[in-house]
C-alpha cells in the first residue's frame, strides 16, 4: 500500500470549474480554488484522514459518516472507504443530489475524482 500522508502541489484540473459551478459555488471562491498555487497536506492518524488545504480542512474517518460543510455553506455527510489505495468518499445532502470522491494514490501523487449527477471531474497533485 502506498503511503498517503504527504505534501502535495496541484498540476492540473479537468472540469473542475463545471463540476464547482454545478453545486453553486460563487466565481470568487471558484478562482481560490484553481489556482497555480494550490497545495494540500494529507494526515492519516488510524482510520482518520485528514485534507488540509488553504480553503479548507476536510476530515474522513473510515467506515464511519462524518459531516462536512461544503465552502459554497451546503451541509453534507460524508462515508469513506478504503481499497488498498484508493479511498471512496460517498456523500449525501439536503438536495438529495448523490456525490462521491475517489482519491487514488501512487508514489508519485494522487488524482481525485469527483463525481456529482453526471458530471465527473478530476484533480491532479503531485508528491512535494
Amino acid at each position: 500500500m502506498v503511503q498517503i500522508n504527504g505534501h502535495y502541489q496541484l498540476v492540473k484540473n479537468e472540469n473542475f470549474v463545471e463540476y464547482l459551478e454545478a453545486l453553486g459555488a460563487p466565481i470568487d471562491m471558484i478562482r481560490k480554488v484553481t489556482g497555480p498555487d494550490i497545495t494540500t497536506e494529507i494526515v492519516q492518524e488510524k482510520n482518520k484522514i485528514t485534507i488540509k488545504s488553504k480553503g479548507a480542512n476536510v476530515v474522513l474517518i473510515l467506515d464511519e459518516e462524518v459531516d462536512e460543510v461544503l465552502p459554497t455553506g451546503i451541509p453534507i455527510r460524508n462515508f469513506a472507504t478504503r481499497k488498498g489505495d484508493v479511498i471512496t468518499v460517498v456523500s449525501t445532502a439536503a438536495d438529495n443530489r448523490k456525490r462521491s470522491r475517489l482519491y487514488e494514490f501512487t508514489d508519485e501523487g494522487y488524482t481525485v475524482t469527483l463525481m456529482v449527477g453526471d458530471l465527473v471531474a478530476k484533480r491532479y497533485f503531485v508528491r512535494t
